[in-house]
């Protein structure tokens, strides 16, 4: 819990509170410390000597509620306070997993929708744990993806996407788009929708999941070039069976 520093007016006042953040990918330290109206911030990856910012407020009461401000972002953001002195604990690496469709709808549950209307914000954390794992992983989940997206390639889809609408009027890129968002929902609302149709999220598009196994790619390699073809395509039609005269 965050507490508003108490102001002694000409006496002085200093404080150092400690935090730690090893949610998920993170292994990071943050540490706060308070000199009558001016305090200094310590943070960076645990285990490094990291960077340090410092700031003067007008007064000690100001400084006190811009530092309690600051602790409250920091633990929504999941640190949490350790003791001074305390022994840190080790960041174990997560257990190496193959890629599969569990692991797939896992990397995709990462997508950061708080983030809409900036899709490298909402990208970012699935991008950085593809990137995490080996080359064969980020091409294995660009393979799964296109067979999920091949999946949704046909006719009776592309009706419920578009009610009333010839499927010879539709753009064929911006249905791709929209079969992704099918995706974005998670792995039961796929598996709906596949089903039945006509549980299609009319309006939803996502082009840019198309780009995150490209993006894990250049963030782990700094080459931009994917080179990797999944097995089959993701493109419109290309499932041609799906696209056969409905009965």
């Amino acid at each position: 819990m965050c507490h508003i520093l108490p102001y002694f007016g000409a006496q002085h006042y200093s404080m150092k509170r400690y935090f730690i953040n090893q949610e998920g990918e993170a292994n990071k330290f943050w540490n706060i410390e308070i000199h009558d109206s001016a305090y200094t911030v310590d943070f960076g990856k645990i285990g490094t000597l990291g960077r340090k910012n410092q700031k003067v407020a007008a007064d000690a009461a100001a400084c006190a509620a811009e530092v309690a401000k600051l602790i409250q972002e920091k633990q929504r953001k999941g640190y949490y306070e350790v003791a001074e002195g305390a022994s840190i604990p080790e960041k174990l690496a997560p257990a190496y997993r193959p890629m599969d469709e569990e692991l797939f709808w896992e990397i995709l549950s990462l997508l950061n929708w708080k983030k809409t209307g900036n899709d490298d914000a909402v990208l970012l954390p699935a991008e950085k744990r593809l990137a995490a794992l080996p080359l064969a992983d980020i091409f294995a989940f660009e393979d799964i993806l296109a067979e999920k997206l091949y999946r949704l390639d046909g006719e009776k889809y592309a009706a419920a996407c578009y009610p009333g609408q010839h499927a010879g009027s539709i753009s064929a890129d911006a249905f791709l788009y929209d079969r992704c968002s099918v995706l974005c929902n998670g792995p039961v609302f796929y598996e709906t929708v596949v089903q039945d149709p006509a549980q299609w999220p009319v309006g939803l598009e996502f082009e840019s999941l198309l780009y995150l196994a490209g993006n894990a790619y250049t963030r782990k390699t700094g080459q931009d070039d994917f080179p990797h073809t999944p097995r089959v395509s993701y493109e419109t039609g290309s499932n041609t069976a799906g696209w056969l005269p409905m009965e």
